[in-house]
């Protein structure tokens, strides 16, 4: 990778990811179904960057729609001294809005004084718009339909010195435009494809576009191998999108230096988390009953890296809670929903928006919940502190009005702070530990609330008394619910009673709630016909 180390010590770099070299040459013995042959084009090594090209590379349609079950296009963004970040490459061809076109190149910058030289990925997600009054589409090529409403980018930002250029260095981001929702997958396909092309340029993107095409359906609940660039991917899509995948799900280990095992859905694993969350450990309990409880998280970070991670990795502990709030990795004040979400009202609820603009510590002085990332300066740091780089933005912590209903664990904590102390082993090893402990809890939330709602299913003996009418669940009603809770009691370690009862009456009145009880409904309703 031309790109070198990141200065910036609070980054996730590229430098410092398990990346498979794309020149290596694994034995011919040990190969599977997929081969280097077969996913990455034999170009020479350029000596220095190459200026991109789009001429001669082309898909064709049906190549282009199997491509595009797996994501929109690959962009480039370069900076303009006069406009700013600015898209000069789309490919394939895609039909973008002015507004979405935009929102990406301003999303796939860092937004942060933090970054020297180097390379680093991040993500961000944006509204997907129609056309405005008197705005056309440039291109033909159709797109296709987003899940949810939001078109997902993975990019890999890129600043190298150039000493032809006025700013005295060169920036490029590299972005991987989806409709799915699936962030280790995509971040590890641009960590792959950025070096590849800094060095290489334009081949880079058709050879990566025409592997994708060859990938089979992405079919959720399946395991899948394909290849990307030279490496083997071990692939598993969760079953629906608010499933909780596990890390334990995959094989032990790689058979060989390019496979790479992902679990599609969760926050990229590497490098460990538990690096985020330093100076907040001790608060971690109370950030997870935020996230559960709908409550709205301004996450700050020094780095869009570090931002759209933690948002990502808080975002997947609400599962299997269906997703009621909106939640932006990376969030700028050229995203045309900016004024729509901050602004001087209460943010709305399950808001959590990852942000590196210290303008936004001002703007959201109000948010009930503010997490910055990072951990604090030892007293010696403190010391030479006229050496340290400038910390813009608030410091890091946990700034809340929430009052914790749950015990923490103490036996996870002392493992958590002795790990942010220890080696990068110990750092990922607490990082599944604290992943596993969180998880554990939202899926003991929902205990009594499925305990209750067993007794809400209308016995075969009552279906039959009443054949006219097709057999429904009963009516939730909150007095019995209450009751079946005193009675029975939560797997989770409530301080006491009250504050059980107090956790549940809050839950009830999210709209978490409200789409849990319409998915269980629907479920029930659908066993209760089939046994019609």
């Amino acid at each position: 990778m031309i790109a070198g180390q990141l200065k910036s010590s609070s980054s996730s770099t590229l430098a410092n990811r398990p990346l498979p070299d794309t020149d290596s040459s694994p034995n011919p013995l040990a190969r599977r179904r997929m081969s280097r042959s077969k996913t990455l084009p034999r170009i020479p090594r350029a000596a220095h960057r190459t200026q991109l090209s789009l001429d001669g590379l082309s898909m064709d349609t049906e190549k282009i729609a199997k491509l595009r079950r797996w994501i929109m296009s690959l962009i480039t963004v370069n900076f303009d001294l006069e406009v700013g970040p600015k898209i000069t490459s789309i490919y394939p061809p895609l039909q973008l809005t002015h507004a979405e076109a935009q929102n990406i190149a301003f999303s796939s910058f860092p937004d942060s004084s933090q970054f020297e030289e180097g390379s680093q990925t991040h993500s961000f997600r944006i509204r997907s718009r129609g056309l405005v009054e008197g705005e056309n589409w440039d291109v033909d090529a159709v797109r296709p339909t987003t899940v949810d409403g939001f078109i997902y980018g993975f990019s890999c930002f890129t600043r190298t010195k150039d000493a032809l250029s006025k700013r005295g260095y060169q920036q490029t981001s590299i972005v991987i435009l989806s409709h799915l929702a699936y962030p280790s997958l995509f971040d590890t396909l641009v960590c792959k494809l950025a070096p590849s092309f800094m060095s290489h340029g334009g081949p880079m993107l058709e050879a990566a576009c025409h592997n994708i095409a060859n990938w089979p359906d992405p079919i959720p609940g399946t395991a899948l191998e394909f290849g990307f660039l030279g490496a083997v991917l071990h692939v598993e899509l969760p079953q629906a999108i608010e499933t909780q995948q596990a890390m334990s799900a995959l094989a032990p280990g790689r058979t060989r230096e390019t496979d790479i095992q992902i679990l599609a859905s969760i926050c990229p694993p590497d490098p460990p988390i538990i690096g985020l969350f330093e100076a907040v450990v001790s608060n971690l309990w109370s950030i997870w009953e935020c996230v559960v409880l709908s409550e709205p998280i301004l996450v700050f970070g020094p780095s869009p890296s570090m931002s759209s991670r933690a948002v990502w990795w808080l975002r997947d502990l609400l599962r299997p809670i269906p997703l009621s709030g909106d939640f932006r990795p990376f969030f700028t004040i050229h995203d045309a929903d900016h004024t729509a979400l901050v602004n001087p009202r209460p943010p709305q609820a399950g808001l959590l928006v990852g942000v590196t603009n210290p303008f936004f510590d001002k703007a959201c002085r109000h948010w009930p919940n503010v997490l910055s990332l990072g951990r604090q300066p030892t007293t010696q740091e403190k010391k030479n502190s006229s050496h340290s780089p400038l910390v813009v933005g608030p410091p890091p912590g946990w700034r809340s009005t929430h009052r914790r209903y749950t015990s923490r664990d103490r036996t996870l904590l002392k493992q958590l702070e002795t790990a942010c102390r220890g080696s990068e082993q110990a750092k990922r090893e607490a990082s599944e530990a604290l992943r596993q402990h969180l998880t554990s809890r939202t899926n003991a939330l929902l205990v009594p609330l499925q305990r209750y709602l067993q007794t809400l299913i209308p016995t075969p003996s009552e279906s039959r008394s009443n054949l006219s009418v097709p057999a429904r669940l009963k009516a939730f009603q909150d007095a019995a619910f209450f009751a079946s809770l005193k009675a029975h009691g939560s797997p989770l370690p409530f301080k006491s009673s009250s504050k059980q009862r107090e956790f549940y009456e809050r839950w009830l009145r999210t709209p978490a709630f409200g789409l849990w009880l319409a998915r269980q409904e629907e479920v029930v309703q659908g066993v209760l016909n089939g046994m019609m």
